[in-house]
């Protein structure tokens, strides 16, 4: 049977609620150290699947570290939640998250339709899983009329070819960030840059902070794997798409709702110009197809599946990347809770199935950051790729942007 929501009848907050002291020195390395401790233990299934610590000893003051299961909500959902519970540092400012199609660095790398066309696009997406289930849909819409069975037939066909490409027709060669996983697991976050600034770098080329961070990560990505005399041509990563209307207020249950696209990144291009116009044109390209409502449709269907098909689908289904980059919106001024200032933001997407590299831009009262969660086997050396991301991250806001930092192993 499929899973349901049921409540807690024994729900007490001290079950989900710890407070700990980090190890001196307290530095940003201990709190990652611990972040990463905690990213390994999986949560306990018998309580709501979520935990909050607090972990004193953060330099001068603590830090709050939230872990909760994909199934509870999505990054933009619990983005409102923590919304919810600050209040604006200053009076005057409204800490409301950044529109999910700005184009700074806190709207999603692949801003879903806007508006009313974002919920006619759910309602499609909706629509089409209960229709493509029922066969005789077709034959009943073609008894109603021609121009109606011909329109539902082209959504079919335009359905079955993402179906080709996603089951057949992406493919790449194996590369060092793919292979068996282990337990443990790593989180980090870059230095923060000034977003206004990456913002003003963009500005002569007519790029947004969203066009300038995949060719950043893809350089990155491409110097590490350098320095490791393991270069590939290719290398794919899962990007989530927002499909919530603009302005739609948070819904009661949370829940998810995102699509996914495939986006190859040309980490064996050598000229960083080149690299970032064929980043673009495939941006540009998905963002016009329905890739990402077609994913939220096959996931919805795989839901109801058992357990065994829907584990071999999401392997086969994601074994085809190495990485997923997300970008979740985030308060656009500083924030207080409880009358404690937040000083800043960091977060990791969850990886799920085969994938062993997640990367999450996170933005914060004009500051943003990459995070980044990483298997231990397959990224022994992460602190490496990290500061790769660092030096390409802080390349976009310098006057030298146009180009790179040098490459090693080339």
């Amino acid at each position: 049977a499929a899973p349901e929501w049921v409540d807690d009848a024994g729900f007490a907050l001290a079950d989900h609620v710890s407070r700990t002291r980090l190890p001196t020195p307290g530095d940003q390395r201990a709190l990652q150290r611990a972040a990463s401790d905690l990213a390994g233990q999986p949560l306990r299934k018998d309580r709501p699947l979520w935990e909050l610590h607090l972990l004193d000893g953060y330099g001068d003051g603590s830090a709050l570290l939230l872990r909760t299961h994909h199934a509870i909500a999505d990054g933009a959902a619990l983005m409102q939640v923590l919304l919810s519970l600050t209040d604006p540092l200053h009076a005057g400012e409204h800490p409301g998250l950044l529109p999910v199609h700005d184009d700074t660095a806190g709207a999603p790398l692949l801003p879903g339709p806007g508006g009313r066309t974002a919920g006619r696009t759910i309602a499609a997406a909706r629509r089409a899983g209960s229709a493509a289930g029922d066969l005789s849909a077709v034959l009943r819409a073609a008894l109603a009329g021609p121009r109606k069975a011909a329109g539902l037939a082209g959504f079919a066909r335009a359905y079955a070819a993402m179906l080709r490409k996603l089951g057949f027709g992406l493919t790449a060669g194996r590369n060092l960030l793919q292979g068996p996983l282990v337990p443990g697991k790593q989180r980090a976050w870059t230095r923060p840059v000034p977003v206004e600034a990456v913002k003003a770098a963009g500005a002569a080329t007519g790029s947004t902070v969203n066009d300038l961070m995949l060719p950043a990560i893809t350089s990155a990505l491409r110097r590490y794997l350098l320095e490791h005399d393991a270069l590939a041509e290719e290398v794919i990563v899962i990007v989530p798409v927002d499909l919530r209307p603009a302005g739609a207020s948070l819904p009661a249950g949370l829940g998810n709702e995102f699509g996914l696209v495939f986006v190859r990144l040309p980490t064996g291009e050598i000229d960083q110009g080149r690299r970032r116009a064929r980043v673009q044109a495939q941006m540009d390209q998905v963002k016009s197809s329905r890739e990402g409502v077609f994913v939220y449709t096959m996931l919805a269907w795989m839901g109801q599946l058992p357990a065994a098909v829907q584990n071999a689908w999401v392997d086969a289904f994601a074994g085809k990347a190495t990485a997923i980059v997300t970008n979740v919106s985030s308060p656009r001024y500083r924030v207080q809770i409880a009358g404690t200032p937040v000083a800043g933001m960091a977060g990791w997407v969850p990886v799920t199935g085969p994938l062993g590299l997640g990367l999450s831009i996170v933005s914060y009262a004009g500051q943003l950051s990459v995070g980044l969660a990483s298997d231990e086997r397959l990224l022994p050396d992460h602190d490496r790729l990290l500061a790769l991301l660092d030096d390409e991250v802080g390349a976009l806001h310098t006057p030298t942007a146009s180009s790179s930092p040098p490459e090693s192993g080339s």
